[in-house]
């Protein structure tokens, strides 16, 4: 029931009907009975009819039939002979009280049904257009935080009713929007029962008896967004009352997740600006920074043969560090370019066996305080791939694992054979990956935990899983059992293209 159809209902007393039906009845029969000499008494029975139905529009079914039957107890005794006595004197009258209160019962009931209707389809149109500005309001919001004060003014305002919104994050976390809510544990089991079943929940409320508790499901286009808790003061759902939660429910949700995409669409909007204004500012430095290199290693190459021993060592030292910062400055640009599209990758079939060779000739020294075991079956297939970008992953996943391994430990690169790919792995028995971070070091700029000491920019695992999935391959990284990291990546494989035939040439 509406509160205009509760305001007005209070102002009548459930006597009132009656009482004015008794009185219409009399003030019918006095205007009537001087009649009754010049008109039939059986046209005068539209005349009590005609007040059932008045009777009845404006008030319940009750007070028309009390009409109906005090308007034909009337008739009988004042305007059917003998009067002033209800005994018949024609037989034929009998059957005209019965039609006159069949007749005044039924108009009594259908238009009591009718006013009913229009009083649930004003009350209707009415919680309609409150749900409307509810709508209104609700898609002026641009924050979470502001939807549950509306809904909880509006379920105070219409239904005098508590209401508290579940949400479900996107850690998959089950909290609660209300400010300053702080529910029992209980409650919280209910509202993920009802989270995951998808279903309505009514029951009495735990902590107050004469009260309603409903759950609904905040069931939004995308998916099921979280719970919707109204507690009512009432033992009892009525049906407008269960439509309206329901409306209100799917609004409440409608309006949640255009927050929640909103608010991805500006992460989203925000990463990219990022990562763009990153990598022009790595391509910038990048530019900017190797030319002066470059000069600095030639510098060193000609110091080194120089007279001295000291003047060659000094020139060792600076050409180290200058080739250091050369392939920090190569990372650099690899990324931006990466990143850009701006990469062409040369594919060609290679061996994987030399590529392998390479990388390890190209580290050189950096390996020189491990030990290096590799592993190769005996006929490993020709694979078609960027052999400067596969070495330079390479490189890096052996660098890393001399990096952050003691001195002296053991390093292992071995290939396996795979139905569609080969998979080479690289593993080393160093302090092993931070524990739910893994997924994060393939990130540009992201460094473990305590490795500050350890030069880098955390470019290098992001490189390599850039170039290995432009390549059709994945790159993965777990902790090994018996300590330590180990990473792996795979190449995809085909049937290489057919060997043309060595023509033999005629002696001359």
């Amino acid at each position: 029931m509406s509160g205009f159809t509760r305001i007005r209902a209070s102002f009548v007393h459930p006597l009132a009907g009656y009482a004015v039906a008794s009185l219409g009845v009399i003030l019918l029969t006095a205007i009537t009975l001087p009649l009754s000499q010049a008109i039939e008494p059986t046209n005068l029975v539209m005349l009590y009819l005609l007040l059932v139905v008045g009777i009845a529009l404006r008030f319940s079914q009750g007070p028309a039939a009390w009409c109906a039957i005090s308007g034909v107890l009337a008739f009988d005794f004042f305007h059917i002979p003998p009067r002033l006595s209800l005994a018949v004197g024609d037989v034929q009258y009998l059957l005209t009280f019965a039609v006159m209160l069949l007749v005044g019962l039924l108009l009594a009931h259908l238009t009591a049904r009718l006013r009913e209707q229009a009083v649930l389809a004003e009350a209707g149109e009415r919680s309609a257009q409150r749900q409307y500005a509810l709508a209104r309001e609700l898609a002026g919001c641009i924050d979470q935080a502001q939807v549950p004060p509306l809904v909880a003014a509006f379920m105070a305002r219409e239904l005098q009713a508590r209401a508290e919104l579940w949400w479900l994050r996107s850690d998959e976390r089950l909290v609660c929007l209300n400010a300053g809510a702080n529910s029992p544990d209980v409650l919280r089991a209910m509202v993920e029962t009802v989270l995951r079943d998808g279903q309505l929940h009514e029951q009495a409320d735990l902590f107050d008896a004469a009260r309603r508790l409903v759950l609904l499901p905040l069931d939004a286009p995308m998916r099921r967004r979280g719970v919707l808790l109204v507690s009512l003061p009432q033992t009892r759902l009525a049906r407008p009352q269960r439509q309206m939660l329901e409306a209100v429910a799917v609004l409440v949700a409608i309006a949640l997740e255009r927050l929640h995409y909103v608010k991805v669409a500006q992460a989203a909007t925000l990463d990219m600006e990022r990562e763009r204004l990153r990598s022009t500012i790595l391509a910038a430095l990048s530019h900017d920074v190797r030319t002066p290199l470059t000069i600095m290693v030639g510098q060193a190459d000609a110091l080194c043969e120089a007279e001295g021993a000291p003047a060659r060592a000094l020139a060792l030292a600076l050409r180290e560090q200058a080739m250091r910062m050369s392939e920090l400055v190569n990372n650099l640009l690899d990324m931006a370019r990466l990143q850009s599209g701006g990469m062409v990758m040369r594919r060609d079939w290679q061996s994987l066996e030399e590529i392998i060779g390479a990388a390890t000739a190209h580290l050189g020294d950096r390996l020189s305080t491990h030990k290096l075991e590799i592993a190769l079956p005996p006929q490993l297939p020709l694979l078609e791939f960027d052999a400067v970008l596969i070495e330079r992953v390479l490189c890096n996943l052996l660098e890393n694992a001399a990096k952050f391994s003691p001195a002296g430990s053991t390093l292992r690169m071995a290939a396996e054979l795979q139905a569609d790919a080969v998979r080479v792995s690289v593993e080393d028995e160093g302090p092993g990956l931070p524990a739910g971070q893994v997924a994060r070091l393939f990130e540009p700029f992201v460094r473990g935990e305590g490795v500050a000491h350890v030069a880098g920019l955390g470019l290098g695992l992001s490189i390599c899983r850039v170039i290995v999935e432009a390549h059709g391959g994945r790159l993965t990284a777990a902790n090994r059992e018996v300590g330590g990291a180990g990473f792996a990546f795979t190449l995809p494989r085909s049937e290489p293209p057919p060997l043309a035939e060595e023509v033999e040439l005629p002696d001359a």
